[in-house]
């Protein structure tokens, strides 16, 4: 038998807790990262509160013990007032690690107090911005003053804080710090386009899609590449504005190419739209058939502007009933035209040999309410799958209609599966008392689905005044 290592015990320390153990901050937290200075603003003042059910910081300051819990410094760690009840400097002026716990603290009167120490401190800068953004009108303004003077001392970088101020955008005071930061910055502040990838909060990427619109800063390979994989929506309509503003005569850039095939509906729609500005209209024709409805009608309407009438495309699509590869786009574009001759054109596929096409079929037709429900129950014998949930649902609004035997013979055993299941939707949506009737003999059905729905049908309560 195999032994395993036994493994000494550790214990992660968050920054606050390093921060109480005299820890320099380039050792407490990871100081390039904004989340953490945001996490460290939430966590200090959460323990400094003295709520009822939070860990206070006399246990931390305390039990300052090696081993598992890390050495403590000392000759920097914040000491314990038991009168005061709160942390209070172990020497004076304090050093980085009680500073940068005051300005964090529950009590503004600390914070305020703190920013005294912040000065000739580069590795605090971070936290006299977040001071910037306080809820205390005073804190808030003394902060701002000291970091106007920070930000022109010789050797400062203000792009380095710029992820930090994008981070506290948000923030009811935090615009403030943000535009100081991008004016100190420059027109082009280095980086600002690749922090709108990494932050994990969307408001904040929403903020960095904007500023970097406003300044000019994407590429149009950038906006590009914001508009097809983009995870925020709003990112995503701003990049694809920003990108078909760009769009000019003829495009010879050619940046409608990536859009008009990108996965999202909207880009390829917004796309198709802008292919006339560009002198491309023509090209429309091949998105008449596309899967969104959006995208088909941007496309007509690009062709209707062209000149064109798209119901004769669609048309000469749907005339030859045989033909392979016929694309279901094109199909329920011919419906949504509402062509006088659409429901005689659309009859004869529902015997096409693709199943794709008879459903797509079926259900142009039930658009233009051109459908009967025999037509629906013959098509409800389909081997396709997808065609008999076409008729399945097309046919919820006859189901008192259609004969009973029927109805059981659909969820009868040995029909195919995808059959029964659909009978099963239909029998839902008939009266308690059939369900009851077809269903009883099948609560032991090899069928899950089909014996759990028999199960619960036997005990299933009629509706109050059904009189059963």
């Amino acid at each position: 038998m195999r032994h395993l290592i036994p493994l000494s015990p550790t214990l992660y320390l968050p920054p606050r807790d390093r921060l109480l153990r005299g820890k320099p901050l380039a050792v407490a937290l990871d100081t390039a990262d904004p989340e953490a200075w945001a996490d460290l603003g939430r966590e200090v003042p959460t323990a400094t509160a003295r709520r009822p059910g939070v860990l206070p910081l006399r246990s931390l300051v305390q039990d300052r013990r090696g081993g598992g819990h890390g050495s403590v410094d000392w000759a920097t760690a914040p000491q314990w007032d038991e009168e005061a009840r709160d942390v209070t400097w172990s020497h004076f002026p304090p050093g980085e690690a009680e500073t940068a716990i005051a300005l964090c603290h529950h009590r503004w009167q600390v914070r305020g107090a703190a920013l005294a120490f912040a000065p000739g401190r580069p590795a605090l800068l971070p936290l006299l911005l977040v001071r910037c953004a306080d809820q205390q009108q005073g804190v808030r303004e003394r902060a701002r003053r000291m970091l106007d003077a920070a930000l022109r001392e010789p050797g400062a970088d203000p792009a380095e804080l710029a992820p930090l101020a994008l981070r506290l955008g948000p923030r009811p005071h935090g615009g403030w710090a943000l535009k100081r930061i991008l004016a100190a910055a420059g027109p082009r502040p280095a980086g600002l386009p690749d922090l709108l990838r990494a932050s994990h909060m969307p408001q904040v990427r929403i903020l960095g899609a904007r500023l970097s619109l406003e300044l000019e800063l994407l590429t149009p390979l950038e906006l590009t590449d914001l508009v097809l994989t983009a995870p925020d929506p709003a990112v995503r309509h701003l990049c694809t504005g920003a990108l078909l503003a760009r769009v000019t005569s003829g495009d010879p850039e050619r940046l409608l190419d990536p859009l008009l095939t990108a996965s999202s509906a909207v880009a390829r729609s917004s796309a198709v739209t802008a292919l006339h500005r560009a002198d491309r209209g023509p090209e429309a024709v091949s998105h008449l058939t596309d899967p969104s409805a959006r995208v088909r009608a941007a496309a007509r309407l690009v062709l209707r502007m062209e000149g064109q009438d798209p119901r004769e495309h669609y048309r000469a699509l749907c005339a030859g009933p045989a033909a392979p590869g016929l694309p279901p786009g094109a199909l329920f574009g011919l419906a949504e035209t509402a062509a006088p001759d659409a429901a005689a054109l659309l009859r004869p596929l529902t015997a096409h040999q693709e199943g794709r096409v008879r459903a797509a079929a079926l259900a142009a037709l039930r658009m233009l309410d051109a459908v009967s429900p025999d037509e629906l129950m013959a098509a409800m014998e389909d081997p396709h799958p997808p065609v008999v949930r076409t008729a399945r649902k097309a046919l919820v609004p006859y189901v008192l209609l259609v004969p009973e035997e029927w109805l059981a013979g659909l969820v009868a055993p040995g029909r195919p599966r995808h059959l029964r299941r659909s009978g099963l939707r239909l029998l839902c949506a008939h009266s308690p008392a059939l369900r009851k009737r077809v269903l009883a003999e099948l609560e032991d059905d090899e069928d899950p689905e089909v014996a759990h729905e028999a199960q619960r049908a036997r005990y299933e309560r009629p509706p109050a005044g059904s009189g059963g």
